[in-house]
């Protein structure tokens, strides 16, 4: 995940953890994911595990440069140092978040397939903003946003490799594969040199 204001030239990863991976578990293919290749960022799931997982990623994100971002819990991503948090895109959600994270923690909102809550939290300073359960007919809520704006924006649904060569062409900053890499640590390699190879990474 890139700073603020910076746009990539190139589409990199954006990965999700299934909810209730249990944090060893979870670990380990972590590292097998990020040893295989560029990850721009790891985003983990809201609920019981989330921070004893998140604890055991943080120092793998940051040997191999990845952003760790907690879902939806403001509190926790403080209290761990996280790089970011990742929030529906509420605007009282983005400014309470701001408010406790101050500038330095970034801010990460899913717009689902709605173009005004894109516009409406990229005008508040959300850090990239998120889109999920679009239609994939026709021109894409990608190629529309990475048309007319800078701001980063993901593909948040679960990328299929034609996805993910379809957003990519879009102009997608970033893509998630599909959870099916999450199976074991050999999948979670292979699932990221296979993702980046189409990337071009």
């Amino acid at each position: 995940m890139p700073d603020k204001d910076t746009r990539l030239p190139n589409c990199r990863l954006f990965l999700r953890l299934p909810s209730g991976c249990e944090p060893e578990s979870g670990r380990k293919r972590i590292a097998s994911a990020m040893g295989a290749g560029d990850v721009a960022s790891l985003l983990i799931p809201a609920g019981p595990l989330q921070l004893r997982t998140s604890e055991l990623a943080k120092p793998l994100c940051h040997a191999h440069d990845a952003v760790l971002i907690l879902e939806d819990d403001v509190g926790s991503a403080k209290k761990l140092g996280a790089d970011a948090v990742h929030l529906p895109a509420d605007a009282s959600a983005y400014a309470s978040a701001r408010a406790v994270l101050g500038e330095d923690t970034m801010v990460g909102v899913d717009c689902g397939a709605s173009r005004h809550l894109a516009m409406s939290l990229g005008e508040l300073g959300a850090d990239y903003v998120g889109f999920s359960g679009f239609d994939r007919q026709g021109q894409s809520i990608i190629a529309w946003w990475a048309e007319l704006f800078e701001l980063p924006c993901v593909a948040l649904d679960p990328c299929s490799e034609e996805d993910a060569r379809r957003y990519s062409s879009e102009g997608a900053d970033f893509i998630r594969p599909l959870d099916d890499m999450w199976q074991d640590e050999e999948s979670a390699a292979a699932a990221i040199r296979s993702y980046n190879k189409i990337l071009g990474n």
